[in-house]
């Protein structure tokens, strides 16, 4: 992996800056920052942030009033749209770079991170675990890598290997898998993702996360949504005979309504 130099240059794409509650994962209800890059590569048949997956002319900052600011912006410009959401929704003491994916724009994301950290705030990457050469830029400036597992059933592409690598390629930080559960996941993914994990560490907390447009509002039917429930059950006792931190926590920022 190549270590990139950053500089006061760095130009990224945006698609917008709010401040939230953590609605997914560990930290799920956290008051956090949020900062959704624009672009991913990646097609989940599930995705929620579809208007995120390409990268536009503006970036939408939601803060007392509803700014827009020209796409690319600088990191300088990224950085301090964030604190000023990050003091007036204090307290905060951590920001989320999500996505679209973050790790497609590893230089501008790493020079984000490192002027967060500056800062004093802790950072979170949400990220696809699909983009192991945007690692070797982060360095020390991420302090939670919350990473997705995207099975064959959703993305209709094979990403075993790749996901191997990127949890092998993690530079020491605290980091939590998630993997979105539906009614149709065949079993055998979820057992073979819960292996991945395992050979990785054991200790490497697993987030079941029901698919929400089932789980929250029955697109599938009252047979579907039993079907999921029973489905993660499943997923869970099997989870928990290889790792040690086995949890179904659905999208919560779904439930309550909010960005």
């Amino acid at each position: 992996m190549t270590n990139m130099r950053l500089t006061d240059q760095q130009t990224g794409y945006v698609s917008e800056i709010f401040c939230s509650i953590q609605g997914e994962g560990v930290y799920v209800g956290e008051r956090q920052v949020f900062l959704r890059t624009a672009g991913c590569a990646t097609t989940c048949r599930w995705c929620d942030t579809v208007w995120s997956k390409e990268r536009t002319d503006v970036c939408v900052v939601h803060g007392r009033e509803t700014r827009e600011l020209t796409n690319p912006v600088t990191a300088v410009e990224a950085l301090d749209e964030t604190l000023t959401l990050v003091r007036a929704g204090a307290p905060v003491k951590t920001v989320s770079i999500t996505g679209g994916e973050p790790l497609e724009q590893p230089a501008f994301v790493a020079d984000i991170a490192r002027r967060l950290k500056d800062h004093g705030l802790r950072v979170y990457l949400e990220t696809n675990g699909l983009e192991v050469g945007g690692l070797g830029s982060m360095g020390s400036h991420v302090d939670v890598v919350a990473m997705d597992i995207k099975l064959p059933s959703a993305t209709g592409k094979d990403h075993w290997d790749v996901h191997r690598d990127f949890l092998g390629a993690l530079p020491g930080v605290e980091v939590f898998v998630k993997l979105v559960v539906e009614p149709i996941t065949p079993f055998d993914e979820i057992e073979k993702a819960v292996r991945l994990i395992a050979g990785a560490g054991r200790d490497i907390p697993l987030v079941l996360q029901p698919e929400s447009s089932a789980y929250l509002e029955g697109t599938r039917g009252a047979r579907g949504r039993s079907a999921l429930l029973e489905m993660i059950e499943r997923a869970q006792r099997f989870g928990l005979e290889h790792v040690s931190d086995v949890r179904v926590i659905p999208q919560c920022h779904r439930l309550l309504n909010v960005r």
